[in-house]
């Protein structure tokens, strides 16, 4: 094989491993989106159900709170009705 011949396949090779290479390099790029979309969508999912999760928080948070101010009124209540039966009960006795 001459100088020239062996030049030429040289180029010929670089030519082909070049296309190959930007092949890779685009395969890799578009594997790499798809890659980031999907931890995207994941991410989203995840948000989807932290958002889930702090909306049943609320409704716990304002049970919690609702029964902390309306069970002492409930007993505050029961007591001065119960004072008061007993009051009436006492009139009727004298």
């Amino acid at each position: 094989m001459t100088a020239e011949e062996t030049q030429s396949v040289q180029l010929v090779v670089g030519s082909l491993l070049g296309t190959a290479g930007v092949g890779v390099l685009a395969w890799a790029a578009k594997s790499l989106v798809g890659e980031i979309r999907a931890l995207v969508e994941k991410v989203a999912r995840q948000d989807e159900r932290i958002n889930v999760l702090a909306v049943e928080l609320g409704a716990i948070r304002r049970w919690r709170d609702e029964f902390s101010s309306g069970l002492p009124a409930q007993v505050r209540q029961t007591v001065e009705l119960e004072l008061l039966r007993m009051a009436r009960a006492g009139e009727g006795d004298s």
